[in-house]
C-alpha cells in the first residue's frame, strides 16, 4: 500500500467570477515510503495547490488524499494530526520565524503535538543536528542568523515533528550553489534516517535530476508525466514545449542528437553524459 495516494484531485479558484481558474484537474499519483518525488511545472500549473491539499491546508473539491490508506478529510477534527504527519515547509520559510530563540522556534511544532518536555528537547536537538547546526545556536535569536542558517532553522522546525511525509516548496530558492547542495543533502539524510517520503516542489531541473527518484510534471493543472527521472527526461522535447527548462547535460545530448549522433537523450548527470559520449566515440564499449 502506498504511503500517500492521490486520486482524481480537483480544485477551482474564483467560482462565480470572471477570474475562475481550474487550478487542479483530476490529478492522481501515489508515493511510497522512502521515495523523493519532485513536482515540477510552469508558474500556475497547480503545484502549490496540490501540496496544500496533501497537507490538509486546502480541502479538495473532488477526489481524495489517502494517507496510509485513510482519507485525510474523513474526520475534520483530526486534520491537525494530518499536518503533523505531512510536514510542509513553505517557500522562504525563514520569513516565518517568530520566536525569541532558535530553540523555541524549533520546539513550537512538537509542543503543539502534546509531547513531554523531555521528548521535545530531544527532538529539537535532533532536528538542529540534522540540518547541520550545533547546540550553540539554541539560545540565539533567529533574527541574528544568516539567510542560510535561518532557512535551516525553519526546516528543522518541521523535521522536529518527524513527519512521515516531508513537503518542501522551493527549498533552495535564493541560495547559492553551496547552500542548495547542503539543503538537499540534509533532506536526503532525513529520508535515509527515517524512511519518510519527501516531496520537493522546484523549478531547478539540476536539483531535481540529482535528488529525486521520481518526477511529477504538471501542466495547466493536469499531470503531464509521472515517472522516474530517466523516464521523464527521455521526453526532454516535450518538457521544453510546455515551458520547462531541462538540465544542461540533457540539452547537450539533444544538441548532439540533432547533429546526427546516435546518443541517448535521457541523460541528466555529467557522469552519464561522459559515459555516453565515450560510447558513441568508440573509445569504450558499454
Amino acid at each position: 500500500m502506498s504511503l500517500l495516494k492521490v486520486t482524481d484531485l480537483t480544485y477551482t479558484y474564483g467560482h462565480g467570477t470572471p477570474f475562475v481558474t481550474h487550478a487542479v484537474n483530476n490529478v492522481s499519483f501515489d508515493i511510497n515510503s522512502g521515495e523523493i518525488v519532485g513536482i515540477i511545472g510552469h508558474t500556475g500549473s497547480g503545484k502549490s495547490t496540490i501540496v496544500g491539499m496533501l497537507n490538509g491546508l486546502i480541502k479538495p473539491e473532488g477526489g481524495e488524499v489517502l494517507l496510509e490508506g485513510k482519507n485525510i478529510w474523513t474526520d475534520f477534527s483530526k486534520i491537525t494530526d494530518v499536518r503533523f504527519k505531512v510536514g510542509l515547509v513553505f517557500q522562504y520559510p525563514e520569513y516565518q520565524l517568530f520566536e525569541e530563540t532558535v530553540e523555541k522556534d524549533i520546539a513550537f511544532g512538537p509542543s503543539n503535538m502534546g509531547l513531554a518536555q523531555d521528548e521535545i528537547d530531544q527532538r529539537v536537538k535532533y532536528a538542529l543536528n540534522l540540518v547541520g547546526l550545533n547546540e550553540s545556536f539554541l539560545e540565539k535569536s533567529p533574527l541574528d542568523l544568516s539567510g542560510g542558517e535561518k532557512r535551516r532553522v525553519a526546516i528543522a522546525g518541521i523535521l522536529a515533528m518527524k513527519p512521515e511525509v516531508l513537503i518542501l516548496d522551493e527549498p533552495t530558492a535564493g541560495l547559492d550553489p553551496l547552500g542548495r547542495d547542503m539543503i538537499l543533502e540534509r533532506v536526503k539524510n532525513y529520508r535515509d534516517e527515517t524512511g519518510a517520503a519527501v516531496i520537493i516542489v522546484s523549478h531547478s531541473m539540476e536539483d531535481m535530476a540529482k535528488t529525486a527518484d521520481k518526477l511529477l510534471v504538471m501542466n495547466s493543472g493536469s499531470v503531464e508525466m509521472f515517472g522516474t527521472v530517466s523516464e521523464v527526461f527521455k521526453n526532454a522535447q516535450r518538457l521544453t514545449e510546455i515551458g520547462l527548462d531541462i538540465p544542461e547535460t540533457t540539452k547537450i545530448a539533444l544538441g548532439l542528437k540533432g547533429k546526427g549522433f546516435d546518443i541517448r537523450t535521457d541523460l541528466y548527470t555529467v557522469s552519464d553524459l561522459k559515459a555516453e559520449i565515450l560510447r558513441i566515440s568508440g573509445r569504450v564499449k558499454l
